[in-house]
């Protein structure tokens, strides 16, 4: 071999490290090799994103980046960002590398480089912008024009009456309650013959548990929130409903009423558990209390849905799915006294793809959970026994663990369901973000809201100081407060509530006329504790 072979291996190898450092950092490659300006002209754009990366992070952490990458409008502009960045990497590479005198060498090392610095991590990058931009759009509203659009209602064919609710005859009460006849037996809840559904009106019974929940052009009974998406008592109440919608389900019940209310200056969280079993719920002002003699929903509170699109709809605003929402949203506020600023539905079903795309959910659990009939919406009704004590859950148990009630009550579920959550918040981490794609593939048609998508970068800030705040919980079960309500019950809710949150005492709810008082023995009160206050963290 010659003097000048020998003499241009160096020069090579230098060169395909300057290949290779152009990908890791653009121009970095170029200075290695003594091309100053070219360095300059490759890692300027480079340098600016970096700069205006670090500057947004110390304006505000992480928070600040994220609660910029939401806004509407950026997300689009950060996939082409990524296209350009991408290509702008490999140009660099390739341009400091181009006068290598063996070019082999050069794409032996700058090769499998591309792919694995450069390919591998803007697809991904490339994959979650597009999967987070989807389901926003799919999630949260997008102008005001969907809410001014009303579709009325017209009245289907008659002759129909909708069946039972499926579960209320699977195991009998403990003891006599308000819904009991004479025997003990739980009475199935009746209805007189009302319009029938079409096709169109019973859409979300037809394909129940499929992931169906409305997008946001339909009619909205309530004012939308804005931007700053909670009013000026510096307060955000935020009313979760679980959905329990399913194969073999005809229509939808909310079975889990959670109201979240977040200081807005402080971040101090309060947890407010309605149970689906309260009666005599107060109705809002208007056609459906001025229907009804005591002003009150007589049946359980989680057939207040059913009470909106099927059985009553000529008394409540809008149409359809939404209807039905706005129905439950109206009267929680009535029954609460709570300024109800925007409204989160998810179907329970759904709970199995999300936490399966997890990977699973950690729970500590604090009293077993034992159900020989637990009606699986995958495999029908199984055996479930859940051990006391620090377990891993799949989606399928961790939905079990929120839904099943026939080994307590109604009351022991609605605090395993506030557990769930509080255990969903402590594992939010990178790695939600890393794995963000298949997590909002899962929650796609399960989840449903009426907050904007230009709402976002304020609830991201104050979410961050709701990750760490403590968390304080009130749970309207017996025999502090019974189900079977009545105006001093009520308020009684309202002053808890209030002492809770630490706000003046509502004034007394209007005058009623309370349907007859029923002696009856209260359910007892939830076999597994209430959910700790949750600490804050470091």
């Amino acid at each position: 071999m010659s003097t000048s072979a020998f003499a241009s291996t160096p020069s090579a190898r230098r060169l395909a490290v300057a290949g290779l450092l152009g990908l890791i950092l653009p121009g970095a490659g170029h200075a290695i090799v003594g091309r100053r300006y070219a360095a300059l002209l490759f890692l300027l754009p480079v340098a600016y994103l970096a700069i205006a990366l670090l500057g947004t992070y110390a304006g505000g952490g992480f928070t600040a980046i994220l609660a910029f990458v939401i806004t509407p409008g950026v997300l689009p502009l950060l996939a082409a960002a990524n296209i350009v960045l991408a290509a702008w990497r490999i140009a660099a590479s390739v341009d400091a590398a181009r006068t290598s005198p063996r070019p082999g060498i050069a794409a032996a090392v700058v090769g499998p480089a591309v792919l694995i610095l450069v390919i591998a991590p803007h697809v991904w990058l490339g994959s979650t912008i597009a999967a987070t931009n989807d389901f926003l759009d799919a999630m949260f509203s997008g102008g005001p024009e969907a809410a001014e659009l009303e579709v009325p209602y017209e009245p289907p064919p008659s002759n129909w009456t909708p069946p039972p609710f499926e579960d209320e005859t699977l195991v009998p009460l403990a003891t006599p309650g308000p819904g009991a006849g004479e025997s003990g037996a739980p009475v199935v809840p009746t209805a007189s013959p009302t319009p029938r559904p079409t096709r169109e009106t019973r859409g979300d019974a037809l394909s129940s548990g499929i992931g169906n929940l409305p997008g946001l052009n339909v009619a909205l009974p309530w004012a939308r929130p804005g931007s700053v998406p909670w009013g000026d008592d510096g307060r955000f109440d935020l009313l979760l409903l679980g959905s329990d919608a399913g194969p073999d389900r005809w229509s939808r019940r909310m079975d889990a009423m959670l109201l979240v209310e977040i200081d807005v200056s402080t971040g101090k969280v309060a947890m407010i558990g309605l149970p689906r079993n309260l009666q005599n719920a107060p109705l809002p002002p208007g056609p459906a209390r001025d229907a009804v003699a005591c002003g009150c929903f007589s049946d359980l509170l989680n057939a207040l849905y059913v009470e909106a699109t099927f059985r009553h709809p000529d008394r409540w605003p809008g149409t359809g799915v939404v209807e039905g929402i706005g129905a439950v949203r109206a009267v929680v506020s009535e029954l609460t006294a709570r300024p109800i600023d925007a409204v989160l539905v998810a179907d329970l079903w759904g709970v199995i793809k999300v936490v399966d795309a997890m990977g699973g959910i950690d729970i500590d659990v604090p009293s077993g959970v034992y159900d020989a009939s637990y009606p699986d919406p995958v495999m029908g009704r199984v055996e479930i026994n859940i051990a006391t004590g620090n377990q891993h859950l799949d989606g399928r148990l961790a939905l079990a663990y929120a839904r099943s009630r026939h080994q307590d009550s109604d009351y022991g579920r609605m605090a395993r369901q506030q557990t769930m959550l509080l255990a969903l918040r402590e594992q939010i981490g990178p790695d939600t973000i890393i794995n963000a794609p298949a997590l909002f593939d899962a929650a796609r048609g399960f989840t449903w809201t009426d907050l904007p998508r230009d709402s976002l970068p304020n609830l991201v800030n104050l979410f961050s100081k709701a990750a760490s705040a403590p968390v304080r919980h009130l749970r309207i079960v017996p025999p502090k407060y019974p189900s079977w309500l009545t105006t001093p019950e009520i308020t009684k809710i309202r002053s808890a509530i209030a002492s809770l949150l630490g706000v003046p005492p509502p004034p007394p709810p209007p005058g009623t006329t309370q349907p007859p008082s029923r002696a009856t023995a209260a359910p007892p009160p939830a076999t597994e504790p209430a959910p700790t206050e949750s600490p804050a963290r470091s």
